[in-house]
């Protein structure tokens, strides 16, 4: 980067950056909280006993999440029949508790890692929100192929918030976006966005899948896990936005791939697993955008 070293704004960044790196080296990292309002629903969601019309009345607190619940029980994943509803306690019972968290944590996660359409990072965030809800839709699908049902939320939520460490540093650095490009970041992401999940007080399972993300020699025993899903979805939304999904496979190495192997996705099933849940995958995505 020493081409960029010469005007005292450049100094500036690099001073930035370098504090910033020790921070995450340290894991000396100033977190943000999560939003007052989206964590005690998220905390209600949690309450075995929570009715339909307690859900509702919680939800009007927000009215940004009112707007998604409501854009989300009217599309086309969660409206098969056609009928619209206009009311919140209508959309919050038709879409029940699984939708609801997924929504409230797209929901606070934009409100937290936002920036003016005119930011120079504006358009990198997008495509980064873009390709979360994208990895949510294929680790839910992935979680009914590999016979962990009861993963599938779990699952969902961790392929929402499996780039939130980007999300971090991309708003923490947004004066100096030139400098990020100029450097690798993606060994940062992973501890960042685990010591996020952490602090947030999501389940420990997520944090730990969001931090190994990046471990592509990762064994351990016993049956597939979250980090198993998140890799693959991310391989699966790879395939996707390459518009080439035969090259992306082409550069597996599928003798070293612990995580395919646990899910037992394979150089003979893995385009028919792709193709066969494309639709599904695209209606996920249009109802959470």
């Amino acid at each position: 980067m020493s081409q960029y070293m010469n005007t005292s704004t450049d100094n500036v960044a690099l001073d930035f950056l370098n504090d910033l790196a020790f921070q995450l080296s340290s894991r000396d990292i100033e977190l943000p909280p999560f939003p007052d309002v989206y964590t005690r629903i998220l905390g209600a969601l949690n309450d075995p006993n929570l009715s339909m019309a307690r859900l509702a009345k919680m939800v009007t607190a927000a009215p940004d999440l009112c707007v998604r619940i409501l854009l989300l029980a009217n599309s086309a994943l969660h409206n098969r029949a056609g009928v619209e509803v206009v009311d919140i306690g209508a959309a919050v019972s038709r879409l029940g508790v699984s939708a609801v968290r997924n929504a409230t944590v797209a929901v606070a996660t934009r409100e937290m890692f936002d920036c003016p359409r005119s930011s120079p990072i504006w358009k990198t965030l997008e495509q980064l929100r873009s390709t979360s809800v994208h990895t949510a839709a294929y680790a839910s699908v992935l979680a009914d192929y590999a016979g962990m049902p009861e993963d599938k939320d779990d699952a969902m939520l961790t392929g929402l918030l499996h780039n939130v460490g980007h999300f971090y540093i991309l708003t923490k650095s947004r004066q100096f976006p030139e400098f990020v490009k100029e450097i690798s970041i993606e060994d940062w992401v992973p501890g960042v966005g685990c010591a996020l999940i952490e602090n947030w007080g999501f389940p420990e399972p997520i944090a730990k899948a969001i931090d190994v993300q990046n471990d592509q020699e990762r064994t351990h025993f016993g049956p597939a896990d979250l980090a198993d899903i998140l890799r693959a979805a991310k391989l699966m939304v790879r395939m996707a936005e390459s518009g080439d999904p035969e090259a992306v496979l082409d550069e597996i190495d599928w003798r070293h791939s612990p995580d395919l192997i646990k899910l037992d996705i394979n150089p003979d099933n893995v385009l028919d697993i792709f193709n066969g849940f494309a639709d599904e995958v695209n209606l996920f995505r249009s109802a959470l955008k």
